[in-house]
This record gives structure tokens, C-alpha cells and sequence, in this order.
């Protein structure tokens, strides 16, 4: 019973996609002529006889007599001449035997030459081309001429057997049956399977675990952890879950599964199933052709109408499959096994909340703001945001078990023993210097495989796919699954040939992207995979291991010229490292051991002196004293817990930004589906509502949507990258260049990025006794002997290879002391006993006068000061100096010593563009116990210190800041500061570049004492006059603003109302500079440029960072340029631009293609006609691939513009383009079809193709309506890559995109020569202006010597009259002219910034101030 149904219902499907009559909706062909009257019937000439059966031979017309058989051979019964008869086949029996007719007949000798039928009609074309050939043959009015029939009695009849009744099919024969029964068994292992999961998973929503992305801590359990093995998970360690709170919707979702034999089983028959539909559908298309059934048509679906309703039929239901495998295929696989607990899955499924970034610029469009709404509830109700991956659960073996875990982004999850659940360990190896100090003897074997079981190898592995696997991840999606199904219906149409080149240009589309993506990514995993081989202390011996087996709290021996593996911490000697691949920071940076001190707590801010990071390579290293071991290096982190591991972490899954860009391509991609639709109704209602109709109507649909829609908007991008790189631009995330054609506000960090790298050394203002300012000195020679020493001692600098390192302005320092660095030994706190040995530095002077530091505090941004403590080997007193922040040591020395007018000296010092530091002293005397000086803590060291000068640096402005600055004002670009420095001196500086005005008012907020009930108060003081403004008196005016005021508008909440007023932000920490970017990322697209020291994390942050650094593989931003100079922003910004405007212009050129196509295929199909075959392949080829590319290579802008390129691909800029354009060319080529109607010599001489099957499209050709549509869209088709080549101001003139103006004019040419140019080999080799040899006589030209396949056109040829052919040539002139016109005048000339302009004026709004930025 469920055969028949299923027989049944595929069977009215099939009636119901195949009956209908193939003839248009409406074209009446030469029905008129051009004045109205109704045209003449015309001869037909080239018509071909049918043959004439006769009793016997004698009957033949004199015409068709047979002539005499030569001697040997016999006359047969189909006219010919044979040697034997045996097997001829008489063609007057049409097939049947001689007894089932009644008459046995002979057939006449074929008549060779053609004759022409008067007055043809194609209503009565048999009757008259019967009587056409009895005129010819001389055949008397009297001799009639009978009808075939089996029981014909004439003495001559024609030979024009009945029409065979078409094969039918049954639908039930073997290979329908087998189908009905594959489906059907599907269908009910499909429905068991659901059923029996549902029954064995009821309780699975109580098996998953929310899991938190950060780490438990591991602490180890006393000394006696370090004797057992750490690897069995929460049973040998206490567990510390990390401080930070993750809530529900930062959590991950593990669900674990079982495998399952059947459903494997049925997991590989869905995968098959897909692959039957594919090869189903193929089968269709080789029966098509004859390849599947003895090279017979049709051979297995018997005619033509069931094979067109049978592959519509499984078309539609493997096109529904394959959707629904894609839209299912994270999770397919595990429908197939069973849930189960954590503790027994072999495969846990990864559930992670992906939210997009959703980036849109200033005002939506309701079209917009609708489709985001539908989309935000589509990815509600259907999960679209959870991104999904299975993991395998994997084993590790430890001393005491067994360890399981899956890896998951590169990280790996544990399964707790006793819990059951899978966490991310991490081990704590102590808070403070001593603690981490304990640590020095390394780790057992044991104890390291432990650690290894919890946290994996110390390697990232970044997976680049081969390019065949790349390949077909890039197909496994909806687009190429469109194409594909499209391709289907050219391949079966007997369309093979364009269906060839449309999949070449696809595969090509692909190979691009491709290519593309995996040159990023080998990029990516060139920066993430290092390995090598170190000497590590296990079991209390050195090893040479694999850097991939380290793991905390290995001691690890450090050499000159390694490049570290893992995050760590420096425990014995010193070490110089190279930090600019990993945070862009230029100058080596020195690296100190840690302290034996258990109140000095190591954390990210002042361990940082202490700490190394993977990545980073080792400069220069030595031991502490003589004798002992090199240097050496506690590991605290590895893999992804590292610095290095995070960042390649987020560039290898980033957090998705949906630019407006990528928000708005379903929006417009629906759109051109709908209007693809539309093409598709109408070519049904106009190719007669038949099959035959269906598969014109896909072809509207599939040209609609080109396949290289998805390189050009990502070969734009590629195109910036490469020119970016020419100029020292380095780029590790391509879809960032777009984002940068979008930046409204750009930050800058000061001192190395808008200034010099290194400041330059002015003077010292001494301060006496009696807490006065002295007059400045250059020479530091003639300042106080305890200044001198001071400044000579406070400061961190080391050197390599007699190179001064260190931060820069501690090394202007230093060098301005004249001062030398001593060459006793340098040795840590990790060995006590004589005072040489708590020598950090020996310092020298000119003069041979030497003085050791014992203590030394690095600077800590949180405190803006560093201090050192010095034994003067002269006099035996010990000195404490704190160098700092004018501002902070004001707050801590001793009030006595601050002077009266401190605060205007050093406000008058920032203002003249002056980095101010101030230095305090205190001497501590004798000190017999330097140890116990030692040990001090910094808050008792550095008290009571004495104001003594403050130092004085010029910061000066690279040569090109003030250029590029103005630049990027000048391109409508806000421009802001973000320092660490002094404000006033930020205000210098700004001043300086020109980020401030000249004339601008400067009001700094800063808080400066407290209110009545004990809160800060913000103040507002003019830079210059220093008077208070109020509140409401800022408008107007520029702003700066302090850490410390910062931080109070950020706890008021009033820091977006002012935030687009303030200019410069200054005193900023690492994390006020992150918080500081992130509050204008909620305001506009914003960039961040800085040097890569302490901006590393609001670089990372921004939409677009750019680290000026000398590595080329930088990857602490999306950008890095080794130029060093802010014109690299500048760069940036145009090549973004441009790169935006290039992907928005190859998208309108496409776009274009598809209107004009869909509209040559609407109007073609209306005239019941179809384009020449080259046509399509030259328009398909060569015109659409090669000026797509072309498109993509227009030069760059050389200034940046007043203004950003739209990204909206639905704005009213992009659309007024686009139909604008489209309403043009509609509105030439309906004119130009007007003005063919209405030419006398075309009138009555129309094509007519109701005597053809439309089925055959490659005979509908040879006309001049195909030919008139072909040469007005092949203009069209070309011309539209120069109108949206425009540079407007964006890109340079298109005149300098050689390789467009080559192609273009090279185009236009071939097409004026098809269009002008009398019959010739090129024309007819695209069948215009061409036609048969006799007829091209005819005409009078003389006889081609090419070969020429014979028109299929009543007239025989398609030549246009010259008079016509220049004026259709004309017209497509002006065509193209007033295209050109519309899109630089109109849409990107006057009137488009007038319209621009009014909308403004009428949509202004009290929020006009969130969407205004002052540059």
C-alpha cells in the first residue's frame, strides 16, 4: 500500500510539472509591418522534400527517377544501389515489417536540392511544402498524392511516417522501485533511531556540565606535594577557582556522548544519501544525453517531458536534503550517538555563546533595522549564535592513573576525578618573590608528567588544512551548494558549455579565497608554532628537553640568543630580551631576578621587571656571581596561559565583528532573490506556463547571483593587504582593512609614537635646603654631589655588548650623568652572606668615585615612581633616591621640602612641552646591616624622602606627525590622545602636531581636593590662564582630562556626555588606556596607534590597532608597521578606504551584471529568442572575470578624503547606484527594441519560433532580436566596470587602473567592430552580422572562405543595414555616456552631495551630537 501511495504521488508530480504547451505568453511574429498593415506571407526558401514511396520505381517523378544500377549491384527498395538487399531497410515501411501493411512500397531517390515555399505559413507549413515539391517535380494537378498509413492504397504517397508514440513510463520498473524503497527504508530507520534516543536520553538535560573558560588553581599542597604526583587532577591538589565570576552566557556547555554502532551506521548512510542525491541527479543528466541506457536519449526515462518532471522533482527534493545537512551539520554527528555522563563520553560537544560585534554606522535604514531585528530573533529561536565543536575524549597516563581530557581552542580541559566534570587547570607556584623562590630546584619526572597530564604540551598547534581539504570546506556552504544545484540545470539543459565556464569561474572564486585564507593562516601558524630544545633541572640534574615538554615550575637554563617558550620569572642573573614581536616594544628591555623577600608580592604590574614571556628573545644574560650557574628562569605559564598562547588564542577564534558590511550582504542577497524570483514568474508567464519554462526561469535565478560575488568582496582586501605590505604595513587579520575604511576616531599613545622614541636631555632644576627653586643646569657635573649620584644610580639600565639598555629616557639619563656602568659581578638576592654579594650595580664616575645599589624598586604604573637604594663607598652612608612623577613625589616627600610655587615651575616646565620628573633623597647614614636594608619594604624605604631637583626632558615630535595629523583631520578623522605622561605636557604636544587648534581654549579636569562630605571634586582649569570653568561653561572649548579625573567621571556615569569633547587623556595606566578606547569603540569605529610598550592592551582592543614596531611579525595588533611613523596611520586609512570602496564597487559591478543579465534573459525570453552561445561565453569568460579583477586593482586615493565610503550595501547611496544604472540600461535596450519594430525592413521578417522547440535554446539564435540584445548588452556588460571604477575620492581616477582601461577598451572595441563591421569571420564566429554563404551572396558580399553552420533563420542571415548598425551603435554610445554621467554627476557629483546635504538638514535631531565628531 505504501508503494502505491508513494508511486502515485510521484506520478501526479510529474503530470503536474509536464503538461503544458511551449509557446510564449504573447508575441505575435510578423503579424504588422512598420505602418500597421498586416504583413504579406514571405517565401521561405532552403526547404528540404520529404521523400515519395511509390509501388514500383516506374512512378517516380522524371525528377526522382533512380538512375541505373552499375553491373554487379541491384536496385533495393530504399533507392539505392546495393550490392545484396539483404538488411537495407526500406524507409517506406517507417519501421514496421511488410506484413503489417497493406501496401508494400518503394522509396523514390531523396531529392538534394532545397525549394522555396511561397508565402509560408508556418500554421500550414507541411501542407505547402508538399505542394512546393509536387510543383517542382512537374508532378500534373491530376496525380494525387497520398497520406502514409499502414492501409495506404495510392499509387504514391509521402514519406512522412506518423509521430511514434513517445516511450512511457510506468514508475514502477526496477529502479523506481528501488528508489520508492531506499526512501521509504530511510525514513523508518530515521523515525526508529529518533525514537529510540528519545527513550535512552530522557535525562540527558540533567548529563551536561556548564564549564567556565577560565582556570581552577592548582596550588600545591606544601613541600610534600612536591614528593607526589599532581597529575591525578583534584585529588592530589587543593582547588583555588579562579577570582574572576564567569556568568551563564560566558559559559560553555559540555555534553557528553557514547558512540553508538547503529547510529554510525546511520550517520554514514545520511553522508551517503547526499552523495546518492548528487549522483541521482547526475545519472538524470547523463540520461539526458544518452550515456545511461544504450546511448539512447532518454533511454531510462523514456521522453523528454518525464525526464524534465523527474529531475525538477528530485532537484527540488535533494536541494531540500542538502539544506538540511548543511543547516545541521555541527550537529549531525552526535544525533547519531548517545548522551550519556561526562565521566563515560568518548566525545564531548563544546557549546559556546558567539555573539556578534555588530558594527553599524551612525543611522539605520528601516530596511536595515528590520532585517537586523528578523535576524536577531532567527539567531534567538534557532541558536545561530552558539558556535559548536566535538571533541574527543582523550587519555593520559600518570604515575597513578589515568587522565582524561578533551582539547578544546587549543586548550586543554581535565576531567576531575571525584567531581565528573572537565575544568581548566592551572598551577599557582606562589604570590611573592620567596614564595616563587622555593621553586628553584625544579621538578621530578613525575611530578612534570603530572602537571603535563593536567595542562598539555606546551606547544599551540595551529591546523592550516591541505589546499584540497580547504577546498572543500570552502564549498560546504549554502552559496556553492546554490551554484551547484544551478549548474545542475545548465549541465541537463544541453547548456554544458557555459556550465562549464560558469563552474571554472566558480572553482576559481573559490580557489581564491582560498588561497587567501590559507596564506593568512600559514602566516598565523609561522607566528604560533616554536619549538626547540632546552636544558631544564629535573630530578636535580640538567636535561636537554623539548621546549613542547615544559610546564610550571620548571627551572629552566637561559643562553644568549634563545627565544623563550613559555612565561616565566628571572631566579638567578639578569637577563637583556627583545619584547617587540610579542608587545611592538623597540628597545630591549632588562629583566632582574627576583628578590628573597617574602613582602614583595609578583603580580602582572610590578613582577613585570621580574617576568618573561614566550615569544620574546633573549638578548644577553649573565650569571650572578662567578663560579655559579647560568642564568636561569622559572616557568609560571605555558600554552595558551601564556601571553603569546592568548593572543594567537584570539586571532585563531576571534570575537566575530558583523561589520555593517557583513550585516547588510543577507539583506541585499535576499533582495536579489526576491527580484530573482520575480524574473522567474515572469519567465514562466512568458515561455508558456511549461517545463521547458521552469528551467529559463532558473537560468534568470542562477545569473542573478554571481559565483564571484564572495572573491570580490574579499580580493579587495587582499589587494590593500599586498600594497600595505609595499609600504611596511603588516597585516595578520584581512577583514581589519575594511574596518579601517571605516575609523572616525583615532587614539594615540605620545612619547614613541607621536613624539621621538627617545627624549632628549634639557636640563635639572636643583632644590635647596630651604625648599627653593635654583636656576637650571645643563651640566650635571655642577649639581650637588647626592644628585649627581641619584641620578645616576636611579635607574634601571644595564648594558649589551657596551650598548646602553633600557627604558629610554633612564638611558638619556643616565648618559647625560657621564656616569659608567662598573664591571664588578652582578648577583640576586639568592645567595647571602658578604655585602659585595647584595650588589645589584656598581655605578662609576668620571672621576673613579664608585657606588653599589643594594636595592632596587622597578617602577610600577600604579605608584608613576621607582626607587633605589646606594651604598656611597666614599663617605659609607646609604642613600635612598625615588625617581617619579612630579605629581606623585609632591604627594610623598616630605611637605617641608616641596616648594611654594612647585606646581607652576613644573606646570610651566609641561607646558613648554617639557617630560618632568622629580627626584627625592633621603640618607640613611651608616648602615652596619645592609642586609637588613635589603629586606626593607618599599613603603619604609622611601618615606620621609626630601625633594631635591626635578629632571627636565625636551619630548620632541617626529618630522612627520604634524603632516600626518593634518592629514588625518583633514579626512574627517578624529584624532585623540591617550598617555601615560603629564597632561599639560600632552597639551604641548597636541598643540604641537596640530591634534589642537593654535587658538583652542584647553580646559583640563583634574580632581583636586575634596568636598564638604569628603568625595573628590572634579575641576576645570584653563590651560593657560589657569582660571576655573564650571561645568556648563565646556562647550566649545577642547578638553584634557587626568587619570584620576577620568576615573571619576567613569564612577559618575557622565563620561559619554563628554567623551567626543575630550582631546587628551593623560596619566593613563595600561588599563585606563583599554577602558578609555573601549568607551569611543561604543561611538564610532576606532583605531589605536601606539609603540607597543604599555598600549599593548588598548591596541588589542580597538577595532583597529596598529603597533609601530620593527618586527615584521607583530602580533599584538591586526597592524604593524615597521615604519615607525605615524604616516603609517595615515597609509592605513587610505588603503582601507579604498580597499572598501574597491569590495563595495566589485559588489555593484556584479550586482549590475545581475540586473543587466536577468533583463537580457526577461527580454529575450519575451521575444521567444536566446543569445549566440559566444555570446554567453564571451560575457560569462572574459568580460565579467577579467574586468571583476580589474575592478579590484584601481590605484589609491593620494590624500585621504573629508569623508568614509559607504558600507551599506542596501543604503540609498548604494541603491540610487545601482538601479540607477539599471533603470538606464532598461530603459536604451526597450528603446533600442522600440526603435527595431520599427524599421520596414525588419517588420514581417521577424523570428518566428513556433515551429521550433524551445527545449533546443542553441537554435534560437541566428535573428537579429538576439542579435540586437546581444550587442546593446554586451555594451552594458562592459561599461559597467568603468562606472563603478570611479575614483571619486577614494581611489585615483580610473584612468590609472591600467590593466581596466586595457581590458575595457579592448572590449568596447571587439564590440563596435561585432556591431559596425560587415560580415567577417570574427562576426560569425558570434553569429552577428553573419549568415549562410548563399545568402551573404546574396546580399552582395562576397562568399566566405570560413566555415559557416547553417542559420537557423527564414531570412539566413542577420545582417544589420549600415545605416542601422551605426545608429544602434550610436545609441549604445550614449548609453554608455549618460551612464558614465549619472554616476559622477549624480550619485557621486553635485547632486549627490546636495541630496546628501538636504537629508542631513531634515533629519538633524538632538542626537546629531552622538553622530558628530570634531576631527
Amino acid at each position: 500500500m505504501r508503494f502505491r501511495t508513494t508511486e502515485a504521488i510521484f506520478a501526479v508530480a510529474v503530470c503536474l510539472v509536464g503538461t503544458a504547451s511551449a509557446f510564449p505568453a504573447f508575441n505575435t511574429p510578423n503579424s504588422v509591418d512598420a505602418s500597421g498593415n498586416i504583413c504579406p506571407l514571405l517565401a521561405r526558401p532552403g526547404l528540404t522534400c520529404p521523400r515519395l514511396c511509390v509501388r514500383n520505381f516506374d512512378d517516380c517523378p522524371e525528377a526522382l527517377q533512380p538512375d541505373s544500377c552499375p553491373s554487379g549491384k541491384q536496385l533495393c527498395d530504399d533507392g539505392t544501389c546495393q550490392i545484396s538487399c539483404a538488411g537495407i531497410e526500406n524507409p517506406c515501411l517507417c519501421g514496421m515489417t511488410a506484413a503489417d501493411v497493406t501496401t508494400v512500397y518503394k522509396a523514390c531517390p531523396a531529392y538534394a536540392p532545397t525549394v522555396t515555399v511561397q508565402q509560408y505559413d508556418p500554421n500550414i507549413k507541411d501542407r505547402q511544402l508538399e505542394e512546393a515539391c509536387a510543383s517542382e517535380w512537374k508532378l500534373d494537378g491530376n496525380s494525387t498524392i497520398g497520406e502514409w498509413s499502414a492501409d495506404a492504397t495510392d499509387a504514391i504517397i509521402w514519406d512522412v511516417c506518423p509521430t511514434p508514440q513517445e516511450p512511457r513510463m510506468t514508475f514502477v520498473e526496477s529502479y523506481c522501485v528501488a528508489f520508492y524503497a531506499i526512501i521509504g527504508a530511510e525514513l523508518v530507520l530515521y523515525l526508529l533511531w529518533h525514537l529510540y534516543k528519545s527513550i535512552r536520553e530522557r535525562n540527558a538535560h540533567l548529563l551536561h556540565q556548564l564549564c567556565s573558560p577560565l582556570p581552577t588553581t592548582l596550588v600545591s599542597a606544601g613541600e610534600s606535594d612536591k614528593d607526589s604526583s599532581s597529575g591525578a587532577g583534584d585529588a592530589k591538589a587543593a582547588i583555588t577557582q579562579s577570582d574572576e565570576v564567569v556568568g551563564d552566557e560566558d559559559a560553555m556547555l559540555l555534553r557528553g556522548f557514547d558512540s553508538n554502532k547503529a547510529g554510525a551506521a546511520l550517520y554514514y548512510l545520511a553522508l551517503a544519501s547526499t552523495a546518492g542525491w548528487i549522483v541521482l541527479l547526475s545519472v538524470i543528466v547523463a540520461d539526458y544525453y544518452g550515456d545511461v541506457k544504450g546511448h539512447v536519449a532518454y533511454g531510462m526515462l523514456a521522453n523528454s517531458d518525464t525526464s524534465m518532471a523527474v529531475f525538477i522533482f528530485v532537484w527540488h527534493l535533494g536541494g531540500i536534503w542538502m539544506i538540511t545537512m548543511l543547516a545541521c551539520m555541527s550537529r549531525i554527528r552526535n544525533y547519531f550517538r548517545i548522551a550519556c555522563p561526562l565521566a563515560r563520553a568518548r566525545v564531548v560537544q563544546v557549546e559556546e555563546r558567539r555573539d556578534e560585534v555588530v558594527l553599524m554606522e551612525g543611522t539605520h535604514n528601516r530596511l536595515t533595522l528590520l532585517a537586523s531585528r528578523v535576524r536577531a530573533a532567527l539567531i534567538s529561536r534557532f541558536g545561530l549564535n552558539i558556535a559548536i565543536e566535538s571533541c574527543p575524549v582523550q587519555k593520559a597516563k600518570v604515575d597513578d592513573g589515568v587522565v582524561s581530557f578533551i582539547e578544546h581552542h587549543c586548550t586543554r580541559y581535565v576531567l576531575g576525578e571525584h567531581s565528573g566534570k572537565f575544568q581548566c587547570n592551572s598551577f599557582a607556584l606562589g604570590s611573592t618573590h620567596k614564595e616563587l623562590l622555593h621553586n628553584r630546584k625544579g621538578l621530578s619526572s613525575s611530578e612534570a608528567a603530572g602537571r603535563a597530564a593536567q595542562l598539555g604540551e606546551n606547544f599551540i598547534r595551529v591546523a592550516v588544512p591541505l589546499f584540497p581539504v580547504a577546498m572543500l570546506q570552502e564549498v560546504f556552504s549554502y552559496f556553492y551548494l546554490y551554484q551547484m544545484m544551478c549548474m545542475y540545470v545548465w549541465f541537463y539543459f544541453n547548456y554544458y558549455k557555459m556550465a562549464l565556464v560558469q563552474f571554472g569561474v566558480i572553482i576559481v572564486s573559490a580557489f581564491i579565497k582560498v588561497a587567501i585564507r590559507l596564506r593568512s593562516e600559514h602566516k598565523i601558524k609561522s607566528l604560533a608554532e616554536h619549538r626547540s630544545t632546552c636544558r631544564v633541572r629535573r630530578d636535580h640534574v640538567w636535561a636537554d628537553l623539548d621546549t613542547a615538554d615544559l610546564v610550571p615550575g620548571d627551572v629552566v637554563a637561559v643562553e644568549s640568543g634563545m627565544e623563550i617558550m613559555c612565561d616565566g620569572c628571572v631566579l638567578r642573573g639578569e637577563i637583556v630580551v627583545d619584547e617587540s614581536s610579542l608587545t611592538g616594544e623597540a628597545m630591549p628591555v632588562r629583566k632582574l631576578p627576583l628578590k628573597d623577600d617574602n613582602n614583595i608580592v609578583f603580580d602582572a604590574d610590578s613582577g613585570k621587571m621580574y617576568s618573561v614571556y614566550a615569544g620574546t628573545r633573549v638578548l644577553q644574560c649573565s650569571s650572578a656571581a662567578e663560579g655559579e650557574d647560568g642564568t636561569e628562569i622559572l616557568v609560571l605559564r605555558t600554552r595558551t596561559a601564556t601571553d603569546k598562547g592568548k593572543l594567537i588564542q584570539r586571532i585563531l577564534f576571534p570575537a566575530k565583528y558583523s561589520f555593517v558590511f557583513d550585516e547588510q550582504l543577507p539583506v541585499a542577497l535576499l533582495l536579489l532573490l526576491l527580484y530573482g524570483g520575480l524574473g522567474f514568474a515572469l519567465t514562466i508567464w512568458l515561455m508558456g506556463h511549461d517545463v521547458t519554462s521552469w528551467f529559463y526561469g532558473v537560468f534568470v535565478i542562477s545569473e542573478i547571483m554571481s559565483p564571484l560575488l564572495p572573491a570580490a568582496l574579499v580580493v579587495g582586501q587582499s589587494v590593500a593587504a599586498q600594497r600595505l605590505r609595499r609600504q611596511r604595513i603588516y597585516c595578520v587579520d584581512l577583514p581589519r582593512i575594511i574596518m579601517a575604511g571605516k575609523v572616525r576616531v583615532f587614539c594615540f599613545d605620545k612619547t614613541g609614537t607621536l613624539t621621538k622614541e627617545g627624549l632628549e636631555y634639557f636640563a635639572v632644576q636643583q632644590i635647596d635646603g630651604a625648599g627653593r627653586f635654583e636656576p637650571e643646569e645643563i651640566k650635571m657635573s655642577h649639581l650637588p654631589d647626592a644628585t649627581q649620584v641619584g641620578f645616576a644610580a636611579c635607574h634601571a639600565v644595564t648594558a649589551v655588548h657596551g650598548d646602553l639598555i633600557g627604558n629610554p629616557v633612564d638611558v638619556e639619563q643616565f648618559r647625560a650623568t657621564g656616569w659608567e656602568l662598573g664591571s664588578e659581578p652582578h648577583q640576586g638576592a639568592l645567595e647571602p652572606a658578604e655585602a659585595s654579594s647584595l650588589w645589584l650595580d656598581t655605578i662609576v664616575s668620571p672621576q673613579g668615585r664608585r657606588v653599589h645599589v643594594i636595592k632596587r624598586f622597578e617602577f610600577v604604573h600604579a605608584r608613576q615612581s621607582m626607587s633605589v637604594a646606594v651604598l656611597d663607598t666614599e663617605t659609607g652612608h646609604v642613600h635612598v633616591f625615588v625617581k617619579g612623577s612630579f605629581e606623585r613625589l609632591k604627594r610623598m616627600a616630605a611637605a617641608d621640602s616641596v616648594p611654594a610655587d612647585y606646581d607652576a615651575v613644573t606646570a610651566r616646565w609641561a607646558k613648554e612641552g617639557c617630560y618632568v620628573l622629580a627626584l627625592a633623597h633621603r640618607d640613611l647614614g651608616r648602615v652596619d646591616d645592609l642586609q637588613a636594608v635589603a629586606r626593607m619594604p618599599r613603603e619604609e624605604l622611601e618615606a620621609q624622602c626630601s625633594l631635591v631637583s626635578l629632571l627636565l626632558f625636551r619630548n620632541q615630535l617626529k618630522h612627520d606627525t604634524e603632516t600626518a595629523i593634518a592629514e588625518l583631520k583633514d579626512g574627517d578623522t578624529r584624532t585623540v590622545m591617550i598617555t601615560g605622561d603629564n597632561a599639560l605636557t600632552g597639551v604641548y604636544i597636541a598643540r604641537q602636531c596640530g591634534m589642537v587648534g593654535a587658538g583652542a581654549r584647553v580646559l583640563l579636569g583634574d580632581i583636586e581636593q575634596a568636598d564638604a562630605k569628603g568625595g573628590a571634586q572634579l575641576v576645570w582649569r584653563d590651560t593657560e590662564t589657569d582660571i576655573e570653568h564650571g561645568a556648563d561653561e565646556l562647550s566649545g572649548h577642547e578638553l584634557a582630562v587626568t587619570a584620576a579625573a577620568f576615573d571619576h567621571l567613569v564612577a559618575t556615569q557622565t563620561i559619554r556626555q563628554l567623551l567626543l569633547d575630550i582631546r587628551i587623556f593623560a596619566r593613563m595606566t595600561p588599563h585606563g588606556k583599554v577602558q578609555c578606547v573601549n568607551l569611543h569603540m561604543e561611538r564610532a569605529v576606532t583605531a589605536m596607534c601606539g609603540d607597543g610598550g604599555n598600549d599593548c592592551g588598548a591596541l588589542r582592543a580597538a577595532h583597529v590597532g596598529i603597533a609601530l614596531s620593527d618586527s615584521e611579525a607583530s602580533i599584538v595588533s591586526p597592524f604593524s608597521s615597521s615604519n615607525r611613523s605615524v604616516r603609517s596611520c595615515v597609509a592605513l586609512l587610505r588603503e582601507g578606504r579604498a580597499g572598501l570602496a574597491t569590495s563595495l564597487a566589485g559588489y555593484k559591478f556584479l550586482i549590475n551584471y545581475a540586473t543587466t543579465m536577468s533583463m537580457l534573459e526577461i527580454v529575450q525570453f519575451y521575444f521567444s529568442v536566446i543569445v549566440p552561445q559566444a555570446v554567453w561565453i564571451m560575457v560569462d569568460s572574459f568580460i565579467v572575470v577579467g574586468l571583476c579583477i580589474a575592478v579590484t586593482q584601481a590605484q589609491t586615493a593620494r590624500r585621504l578624503a573629508p569623508s568614509r565610503p559607504t558600507a551599506r550595501l542596501i543604503g540609498v547611496h548604494t541603491l540610487a547606484s545601482i538601479w540607477g544604472q539599471t533603470v538606464i540600461n532598461y530603459a536604451f535596450l526597450f528603446g533600442i527594441m522600440g526603435l527595431l519594430f520599427r524599421q520596414s525592413w525588419f517588420r514581417c521578417h521577424e523570428f518566428d519560433s513556433r515551429d521550433i522547440d524551445t527545449s533546443l535554446w542553441w537554435l534560437l539564435g541566428d535573428n537579429f532580436e538576439a542579435e540586437v540584445i546581444s550587442i546593446v548588452c554586451l555594451f552594458q556588460f562592459v561599461n559597467g566596470a568603468a562606472v563603478y571604477n570611479f575614483g571619486y575620492r577614494y581611489r585615483r581616477t580610473w584612468l590609472t587602473n591600467y590593466i581596466l582601461v586595457v581590458l575595457y577598451c579592448g572590449f568596447m572595441a571587439a564590440i563596435s567592430v561585432l556591431t559596425l563591421a560587415n560580415p567577417n569571420r570574427f562576426g560569425c564566429l558570434f553569429r552577428i552580422n553573419c549568415g549562410d554563404p548563399d545568402s551573404l551572396v546574396g546580399l552582395g558580399y562576397s562568399r566566405p572562405t570560413w566555415s559557416i553552420s547553417e542559420y537557423n533563420s527564414p531570412n539566413g542571415n542577420n545582417v544589420l543595414p549600415h545605416r542601422f548598425r551605426w545608429t544602434l551603435w550610436a545609441l549604445c554610445v550614449v548609453n554608455i555616456v549618460l551612464c558614465l554621467a549619472y554616476e559622477r554627476l549624480v550619485v557621486l557629483g553635485p547632486a549627490g552631495r546636495f541630496a546628501k546635504r538636504w537629508w542631513a538638514r531634515q533629519h538633524a535631531s538632538s542626537s546629531r551630537k552622538k553622530l558628530y565628531l570634531k576631527p
